[in-house]
């Protein structure tokens, strides 16, 4: 049982260490455009002012 579970850790820690990065990522890509977006609507209310 230890040889099993000694075997499968490494993949499980990489496998986390990749889906915490991709979820970071996509988070940061995410809030760029929300970001991106608020500027633009904030930039066409004050032109039609």
């Amino acid at each position: 049982m230890n040889d099993v579970l000694s075997a499968l850790i490494p993949p499980v820690v990489v496998t986390a260490v990749v889906v915490f990065a991709i979820v970071k990522l996509v988070r940061s890509e995410a809030a760029s455009r929300r970001q991106e977006a608020r500027s633009s609507e904030k930039s066409a209310e004050t032109a039609s002012d």
